[in-house]
C-alpha cells in the first residue's frame, strides 16, 4: 500500500515539474520527485538503488540545474530610464517596453531583470554578455554591434534650441553623432535638460519623445525644434544571443499581427 501511494506521488510530482511556467518550480519538482522515487526503491528492498537515486537524482542533478538557472532563468535588460516607455514608478517598473518585456519573459519562462545603466555603457554590457537585451528608448548608432529588433515606436531625432550657446547630447546616444565640434555630452537626459535650464547649453540633439516630455513638464519654453532624421525605438539583443533575438522577433511579430502592439502603444503613449 505504501509503495503504491509513493508511486502515485512520484507520478504527481513528475506532472507538477513538467507543467510549471517558472523554471525554478520545475527544478524543485524534479528534486522532490527524485526523493519520492528513492523512497519507492527503499520500500522495494533496494537500499543501494535508493541511496544512489537520492545522491545523484536529488543532490547532484538538482544542484547542476540550480547553477544553470542562475544564468538561463533570467533575462537581463540594460536600459536607460525613459518616460513613458520604461521607467521607475515607486518600487515598480512601468511603461510600454516593460509591458512587452514582461510578456516576452513569461513566454520564455524567464524572469526579467532591468539593469539601469547610462546609454554609453549599454553597448559594452551587450558585447560582454552582461546583458541579454537593451531597452529604454534605444536608438541604434552607426557601427554599434547588436542584433536589432523590429521597430517598436516611430520617432524623430531633432535639434531643440532655446538660446545661445553650444548644443548638447547624451553620451553614447544617437544624438551625439549629430553634435557640432563644440558640442558637449552628458551622462543622461536629466543632466542634459538641467544644463539647458541652467544656461550652460543653447539646446540639445534628442529624440522627439524626450523633447515632448520636456515641453509638457515646462522645462523648455519658446524653443525652436528642427527635425534631423526619422528613426524608431527598438530593442537591441546581445550579439551572442541569436536564439533570443529570433524568439523576440517571433514574439513581436505575433503582437503586431494580432493588433496588441498597436493597442499597447496607444495605451502608453497617448
Amino acid at each position: 500500500m505504501t509503495t503504491a501511494l509513493l508511486s502515485a506521488l512520484t507520478l504527481a510530482l513528475a506532472v507538477f515539474a513538467l507543467t510549471r511556467r517558472r523554471l525554478l518550480w520545475g527544478v524543485i519538482g524534479v528534486g522532490v520527485h527524485s526523493l519520492a522515487l528513492a523512497a519507492v526503491y527503499l520500500f522495494l528492498a533496494a537500499p543501494d538503488v535508493a541511496l544512489t537515486e537520492a545522491a545523484i537524482g536529488f543532490g547532484l542533478v538538482t544542484f547542476v540545474y540550480l547553477l544553470a538557472l542562475r544564468r538561463t532563468g533570467r533575462l537581463v535588460v540594460a536600459a536607460s530610464e525613459t518616460y513613458p516607455i520604461l521607467h521607475q514608478e515607486g518600487e515598480q517598473i512601468a511603461g510600454l517596453e516593460w509591458e512587452i518585456l514582461s510578456r516576452f519573459g513569461r513566454s520564455l519562462h524567464r524572469d526579467v531583470e532591468v539593469l539601469w545603466a547610462p546609454r554609453s555603457e549599454i553597448s559594452r554590457l551587450l558585447a560582454a554578455g552582461e546583458a541579454d537585451l537593451a531597452a529604454g528608448g534605444f536608438l541604434p548608432r552607426d557601427g554599434e554591434i547588436a542584433l536589432l529588433s523590429s521597430p517598436l515606436v516611430p520617432t524623430r531625432l531633432v535639434t531643440v534650441r532655446s538660446g545661445h550657446g553650444p548644443l548638447g547630447a547624451v553620451a553614447g546616444d544617437r544624438g551625439q553623432d549629430h553634435l557640432p565640434p563644440e558640442g558637449r555630452t552628458y551622462e543622461d537626459h536629466e543632466a542634459l535638460v538641467h544644463a539647458i535650464a541652467a544656461g550652460e547649453l543653447g539646446g540639445a540633439v534628442v529624440d522627439l519623445l524626450r523633447a515632448r516630455q520636456w515641453f509638457l513638464e515646462g522645462r523648455l519654453r519658446d524653443a525652436e525644434m528642427v527635425p534631423i532624421e526619422d528613426l524608431a525605438f527598438r530593442f537591441a539583443v546581445s550579439p551572442g544571443e541569436a536564439e533570443t533575438h529570433a524568439a523576440l522577433e517571433e514574439f513581436l511579430g505575433g503582437l503586431s499581427s494580432s493588433g496588441e502592439l498597436s493597442t499597447l502603444v496607444e495605451e502608453h503613449l497617448r
